[in-house]
Parts: structure tokens; C-alpha cells; sequence
């Protein structure tokens, strides 16, 4: 407040001079900021007559808020000291002055308060409003700034887009994208490095900042550069970065650098934009922007190859139809003319197909004009001999409309269809029954139990520690060594039971007719087995294994049940260490049947910040571009209790929920996967996304948006990689206040999934009134799509319902690569289940997945 009276200091004077008063002005704190004196008589005689503390004390007594702006102190028979408090708008003091009269008629007096009550507060008030508009002229030029340098940025990628095509060279493009680059994202250094005979090359630079450190990295062996392994950084100068990335940091004198693999991994090329002269916070606009030139660029490299092969294209394929032994012919679409047929289709039509038949079932009257392909079978006659034929619309050049027939015998395809359908029960692998088999047996089992045809036992068995075998042997040796220990399990239990492989080393052995004496034995010669060495390739391995049993009825009649107590029998025999088993009906009582300790346990977890509350992550993988790649997880809690042991799910999840404590251990694992995700994101996989459930009574907690934005704020993840999950089950409840919030989370950038779609409550509806992103199909839909029509349909519409919608597929539960082939063949964006992996702890999941 100083400035303002610094600023009206003359003006003052020359009024209280004119008007023969003297003042003084004390701002908040007391501080005397000015003072005037008509003459120093009259200042002396002041100071005589009232102290500066006595006039700090009555400048304190204005209170804030307060309506009284002026206060009198009489001195002496005439004199008088005027307190007049000066206020901000919001009724807050500024200052406190005092004026000081001898013998002034009141009156004059008073308009004289009044008229410097009034200026000063005008003033003030102006001076305030003026700071405003200046700091609101300040953003809007900085807001005015980051626009500017986003429409650059996009003006940048659209000029590159449009620039780089087959003509142009790899060089070129180079060069235009670091150019583009410097004056978008103002790297000191952008360079573009190239791996050779395992060192690295700098075969590209703009800038010079920082040369003499940065000339290290010509010639130094990739295994010495963290960033050349095939993904992509960003590392801002406060990032949490590894040892590795330290130390290559300050050999090259980086402070911060953006490292994006372009082109494949054999091709090695790497676009690095680089800070060297001063720490930098990369923002989310200049991330996106590199990125994007780095695809740009990505896209030229695959390219790059291609020109020579357009030119001689024509000549090619027609020599490798010509070689063929595939039919193919070429019709004119408007006179169903033959243009063309090669040697093989020449053979076939002369041989094998009649030429009218063919034609009156496949040309005449043909395809519609808006039908692109066409897929039949087509029977010889006479040999029986069935071929498939394949129609796809084209053009020549010169623009005429042809159809082109791609013709091939299938008998023999036919032939082993019938053995392929019987073989759907077999495990590729081991050759043992699969997890599909093990169900329907397991189901007859008990069904004759049931009906009181003798008693039966299952076999749960898990090898031990089977995943550092596999990591020291490799997959190939692995894979060798599960079908010797298949074999010698099946070899042990053939007379007796059947084996079958339900997972990746689970086994299940099914003994329809047996006692308990009888199933005791039977694991004791597979633990002695497993005591012994496996013998592979000349070389000796040790591998245990653990196992559970039960057995049916005397322990239940629901093959569920039986499952989860045969598992808790495994799980028991685990916990006493490797090679060990147990049987249910001996672990029982160690069991907590009381839900009372269920639930002092549960609360006392949770009291202790859900320590005990474990993430795992199994696998999404994207199967659009006709490959498997993993895509992101899906994030599942466990409780590993250290009073009742590991719970399953089932145990206490529905307990959580009936209890409300699912609410502070949703919020456990949202935070804890959210975390999880951004570390991918930051170290080589940007596009992984991590899905996690959001129970109904979440969703009805009133703070559940600001919950979830807290999430997004503490862990740093893009909202675009963080999926939720919610039921169809929620459809039951409050609609419309469930859509509401669902739209003001979907707000916040982040993407919802339907979760079990088709079990529900009005899945179609669903579809239109939500703010959907994804559709997950439920299991039941997927056990046998690759032998149930009414399956196959159902999966079939529902996804080109959510395409025409604009909604990803993703499919649950899928255990055998029949069932993958089946549903790469439908619009079917990403699929989950145990084929990949069963869900994974934390950092066995980046072992495999990362």
C-alpha cells in the first residue's frame, strides 16, 4: 500500500497545506508511511500532546468489517486528532490517517474528511482494478502463447504429413522432421542414432549445445545406451530414472531427452531430442508432437523400401500366379469375359469344373455392384472334389471393373475337418486332455456320484518355482520339459485316472472310481517321481510340484465347489513347502468357517492401509492387426491375510462389499494401478492401459469423481490409459444418477467398459445411453464359440453392433487357440485370458509382459 501513497505524496501536501491541516497515514501493521506538519511548531506541540504508540493504538482499533470509519480524539480545549480508516471494497482497512486540527470549525472540518475519504478510496480502488487488468492481460498473452505454440505444432505435423510420400527420400524426411522438431519442441540437441555392428552411429544432428560430451556416443556399444532396446522414453530432468540411465546421462552431459524407436527393432534407428544446457519439464503438447514425428518418420522407414516394388509389381504377380498352384482368374465384371487365367486355372477348368456351372453359380447375374467379396464352395462333378472360391472386385488400370477368382481344392480340408472337431479336446502342447475336456469329465464324474455310482477325487497339481525353470531353460526347453512331466504323470495314472494340463503348468487328474486310500497312494508315487531328476537333451533337471485334493461327494456335489476347496488344499500344501500335498478333508479345520474372523480380519486390513491387498495384472492383448500383442492388463486384487493366508476373491469380496469396505480397497487398487500404468507408459510402452473394476456402491459414493481425479493427480497417468470397468448389475440401481456420474468421471478424459456384457440387465440399452468406450463378453459366450452357432452368433453381432457404434471388443475367458483363430475372424479388438497368462503379480508381469 506504500506505492499508492508514494504515488499521491505531492498531491497531499498541496491539500493539507492549502487547507492548513496536518496528517499523518499509518498502514496495516502501524507503520507510519507519511506524515505533514502546517509548521514545526505545531509538530512539536502534537508529539507533546499524543505518543506514537497512542496512535498505533487507535489506528488498531479499526477493525475489518467494521462500519465505524472515523474516530475523534479531543487534545487540549480546541484541538482535535481525526481517525479516518480508508477500506478495500470488501470492507478491509488500507490505512489508517490522522488529521489534526486547531481550531477548525467542524463543519470545515468534516468536508474536509469527507473529501479525502472519498478521493483516497476512489484512488485506491482504481489503482486495484488497474493490477487486475494488468495480470489478466499477462495470462491472457501467455494463454494467448501455449496457443500459438499448439497451432505450430499442429501446422508442423500437418506440413510433414503432407510432404513426406514415396518420393521422398529418408534423408529428406529426416531432415525436415528435426527441423520441424527444433523449432516446436526447442531441444539443444536433436539427433537421430542408428545401431551398426552393435555401436551406435549419429547419423543425424541439429544444434551444437553440448557436441563434446554427446561425440561419446558415436561408436559406444548399444549394450551401454539404455534407451536403444526398441521403446520409447521420456525423461524430464525430475524423473525417477534407473542406475543405467543415470550414468548415461552424465557421460553424454544429458539433462532431459524424449528417445523414440523408429522403424523396426532390426532396423535400430532412434529419434533423440536432447537438453544439454538446462533442466526441462517435457509438456504433454511437445510429448505428443514428438511422438507423432517420430510415427511420421516410422512411416518412411517402412516405406522406404516399397518404390521398386510398385514399379515391377504388374510383372511379379503375374509370375507368381503363373507359378502358382492356386487357380486364379480374371473376369470383366460387365461382360463376364475371361481376361486371364493361369496355368493351374486353365488345368481346373478343363479337367475338373464345368465352365457353366461355374458360371451360372458365380457370374451370371454375379455379385451386386456394392459386394467387394465373395467367399463359396463349389463341387466337381463326377469326382466329388469341393473347391473354394474366393471373389474379390478390382480395377485395372486404366480403370476397368474385373473380378478376380481365387480357386483351391479343399477336399482334403474337408477330410480333416471331422478330425480337427474331435481334436478340440486335446492340448497342442502335451497332447493331454485340455481345460474344456476336464470340465465336461469332471461334470459327468460328480453327476455319477450323484446318482450313487461310487465316489470319486480330484487332483489339483502345480509345479513348483516352474517359472524360473522357464526363464533359465528358455520357452523351447520348457515346453520340452511339460511334455516329459506330462508324460510322466499320465504314465503313473493311466491305469487308474486322467491326466489333464489346465493352465500353463497346472495339471487336474480325475479319479472316477476311487477312496481315499486309493487316491493317497496315487500321490504318493507322483511326489516320489517328482524326487527323481527329468532327463532333457543329455542334461538332468529337478522340478517339484505340489498338490491338493478332494474328493466327491463327501466334500460336495457342485463342481465349483469342489474347485475352490480342491485349490485351498493346493494352496495349503504349498505354504508347507515344495513337493508336498494335501488333501481338504485333513485341512478343514484350519479353514475359518466363523465370517466373524472373515470380518475382524478384513477390517483390520483395511485399518492398516490395505497393506495386505495385492494388484495382479493379467494381460489385454490386441489381435486387430492379425497378431497378438499385449495392449495393457487388467488389474485384480488379491488378499494375502496374514491371519487366515491367501483369500480368494470370492471369500471376501462380496463380504467387503455387504460390509462397505470395498469403497477404501477400490480406491487401494485404483491408485496402486494407476501407478503401475504410468511406470509402463514412461518406460517404452506409452500405449498400455490398465483396466480396473468400479463396483455399483463406488459409483454411488457421492466424492467417487473427485476420487478418481485424485487417482489420475497422484500417479501421474494419461486418463486415456486408465480404463473402468463397471457391471451390467448396476442397471438395478439409480439410472439416471448412475449416468450422470459415469459422464462427469468420462469428462475427466477416462474411457468405461461394460464388464460381463450378455449376462445382465438390458445390454442393448446400455450401449446407446451410457458413455461407453468398450464391451467386454462375458466367458459363457466364449467356452464353445468354436463349436456353438448360437455362441459364434452372439459374439459375431454383438461386435459389429459395437463397430458400427464405435465401440472396442474385448472377449473374456479365452483358454484355447481354436478359440483365437475363431475370434480373430470377427471384429474383435483384444481378448484376455489364461491362452496368454492368469493374472500375475506385479513384477512377474513386467518380467513377461515388459
Amino acid at each position: 500500500m506504500s506505492d499508492i501513497i508514494s504515488d499521491l505524496t505531492d498531491t497531499l501536501r498541496e491539500f493539507l497545506e492549502i487547507e492548513q491541516i496536518s496528517a499523518c497515514i499509518l498502514q496495516r501493521g502501524s507503520k507510519n508511511v507519511f506524515e505533514y506538519f502546517t509548521d514545526p511548531d505545531q509538530e512539536k506541540y502534537l508529539r507533546s500532546q499524543i505518543s506514537a504508540d497512542e496512535l498505533r493504538n487507535a489506528a488498531s482499533s479499526f477493525a475489518d468489517y467494521d462500519v465505524a470509519d472515523v474516530s475523534d480524539i479531543q487534545i487540549g480545549e480546541n484541538g482535535k486528532i481525526r481517525g479516518l480508516a480508508i477500506r478495500n471494497p470488501d470492507g478491509k482497512v488500507r490505512f489508517v490517517i490522522f488529521l489534526f486540527t486547531d481550531g477548525t470549525d467542524d463543519t470545515q472540518f468534516d468536508r474536509i474528511t469527507k473529501v479525502l475519504s472519498e478521493s483516497l478510496t476512489t484512488y485506491c480502488n482504481l489503482k486495484e482494478e488497474l493490477s487486475q487488468r494488468t495480470d489478466d492481460i499477462r495470462k491472457n498473452r501467455d494463454d494467448i502463447s501455449r496457443l500459438e505454440r499448439s497451432r505450430r505444432m499442429f501446422k508442423s505435423l500437418s506440413k510433414l504429413t503432407e510432404d513426406i510420400n514415396f518420393k521422398v527420400s529418408f534423408d529428406r524426411a529426416a531432415d525436415d522432421i528435426i527441423k520441424q522438431s527444433m523449432l516446436c519442441v526447442d531441444p539443444d540437441v536433436s539427433l537421430i542414432v542408428k545401431e551398426d555392428s552393435g555401436v551406435a552411429q549419429i547419423i543425424k544432428q541439429s544444434g551444437s549445445a553440448g557436441t563434446a560430451s554427446l561425440g561419446s556416443l558415436n561408436g559406444m556399444p548399444v549394450s551401454d545406451i539404455p534407451f536403444m532396446d526398441g521403446k520409447t522414453y521420456t525423461i524430464s530432468s525430475d524423473s525417477i530414472i534407473s542406475n543405467e540411465f543415470k550414468q548415461f546421462f552424465v557421460k553424454c552431459g544429458i539433462s532431459a531427452g524424449i528417445f523414440v524407436s523408429i522403424g523396426s527393432t532390426e532396423d535400430g534407428l532412434y529419434l533423440c531430442f536432447l537438453k544439454t544446457d538446462s533442466e526441462k519439464t517435457w509438456q504433454s503438447d511437445e510429448i505428443s508432437f514428438v511422438r507423432q514425428a517420430g510415427e511420421i518418420l516410422r512411416t518412411k522407414v517402412e516405406f522406404a523400401g516399397l518404390s521398386n516394388a510398385v514399379a515391377e509389381a504388374d510383372d511379379f504377380i503375374r509370375t507368381v500366379f503363373d507359378n502358382s498352384s492356386s487357380a486364379v482368374a480374371v473376369f470383366d465384371a460387365s461382360t463376364k469375359e475371361d481376361l486371364y487365367m493361369n496355368e493351374a486355372a486353365k488345368k481346373l477348368f478343363e479337367d475338373s469344373l464345368n465352365d457353366e456351372l461355374f458360371r451360372r453359380q458365380f457370374l451370371i447375374p454375379g455379385p451386386s455392384e456394392d459386394q467387394d467379396k465373395m467367399t463359396g464352395e463349389f463341387a466337381a462333378s463326377g469326382t466329388g472334389d469341393i473347391y473354394q472360391v474366393n471373389m474379390t472386385r478390382a480395377s485395372q488400370r486404366g480403370g476397368l471393373k474385373v473380378l478376380v477368382f481365387a480357386i483351391s481344392d479343399i477336399t482334403k480340408q474337408k477330410q480333416y475337418q471331422k478330425k480337427l472337431t474331435e481334436s478340440a479336446d486335446i492340448d497342442d502342447l502335451t497332447g493331454l486332455y485340455n481345460r474344456h475336456r476336464f470340465h465336461a469329465d469332471f461334470e459327468t464324474c460328480i453327476n455319477d456320484a450323484k446318482r450313487g455310482q461310487g465316489m470319486g477325487s480330484l487332483i489339483l497339481l502345480d509345479l513348483d518355482d516352474f517359472n524360473e525353470l522357464n526363464d533359465g531353460l528358455g520357452h523351447v526347453l520348457a515346453d520340452k520339459f511339460l511334455k516329459k512331466t506330462a508324460w510322466s504323470i499320465q504314465q503313473i495314472v493311466r491305469k487308474e485316472a486322467q491326466c489333464y494340463r489346465v493352465g500353463g503348468d497346472e495339471f487336474a487328474i480325475l479319479i472316477p472310481s476311487s477312496d481315499i486310500e486309493e487316491m493317497k497312494k496315487l500321490m504318493q508315487k507322483i511326489q516320489s517321481r517328482f524326487e527323481k531328476p527329468f532327463s532333457l537333451d543329455g542334461n538332468d533337471y529337478y522340478c517339484t510340484a505340489g498338490m491338493g485334493a478332494v474328493n466327491f461327494p463327501q466334500d460336495g456335489d457342485e463342481e465349483d465347489g469342489l474347485l475352490s476347496k480342491a485349490d485351498f488344499a493346493l494352496h495349503e500344501a504349498k505354504a508347507k513347502g515344495k513337493n508336498k500335498s494335501d488333501i481338504f478333508a485333513d485341512v478343514e479345520i484350519k479353514m475359518p468357517p466363523d465370517r466373524l474372523n472373515v470380518e475382524k480380519a478384513l477390517r483390520e486390513a483395511v485399518a492398516d492401509d490395505c497393506r495386505e491387498f495385492l494388484v495382479y495384472y493379467q494381460p489385454v492383448v490386441d489381435i486387430t492387426n492379425g497378431e497378438s500383442r499385449c495392449c495393457g492388463a487388467e488389474a485384480l486384487v488379491r488378499w494375502d491375510s496374514h491371519k487366515l493366508g491367501f483369500m480368494p476373491p470370492s471369500k471376501f469380496i462380496p463380504m467387503a462389499e455387504y460390509l462397505g469396505l470395498i469403497i477404501p480397497i477400490g480406491e487401494h487398487v485404483l491408485i496402486e494401478a494407476c501407478r503401475t500404468c504410468h511406470h509402463w507408459n514412461e518406460f517404452g510402452h506409452p500405449e498400455y492401459k490398465v483396466n480396473v473394476n468400479l463396483s455399483v456402491l463406488q459409483l454411488l459414493q457421492n466424492d467417487v469423481v473427485h476420487t478418481i481425479a485424485n487417482a489420475l493427480k497422484v500417479s501421474g497417468i494419461e486418463p486415456d490409459n486408465l480404463v473402468l470397468e463397471v457391471t451390467e448389475g448396476m442397471a438395478i440401481n439409480d439410472m439416471d444418477k448412475i449416468k450422470r456420474v459415469l459422464e462427469d468421471i468420462h469428462e475427466l478424459g477416462v474411457r468405461f467398459a461394460l464388464d460381463d456384457f450378455g449376462t445382465g440387465y438390458s445390454s442393448l440399452s446400455h450401449m446407446k445411453q451410457l458413455p461407453l468406450d468398450e464391451l467386454k463378453i462375458d466367458k459363457c459366450f466364449i467356452d464353445d464359440i468354436d463349436s456353438d452357432s448360437y455362441s459364434d452368433a452372439f459374439v459375431r453381432s454383438v461386435s459389429q453392433l459395437a463397430d458400427a457404434v464405435d465401440l472396442n471388443v474385448v472377449v473374456e475367458g479365452v483358454e484355447r487357440e481354436k478359440q483365437q483363430d475363431v475370434l480373430k475372424n470377427m471384429d474383435v479388438d483384444m481378448i484376455q485370458g489364461f491362452l496368454y497368462d492368469k493374472p500375475l503379480p506385479k513384477d512377474q508381469f513386467e518380467k513377461r509382459w515388459l
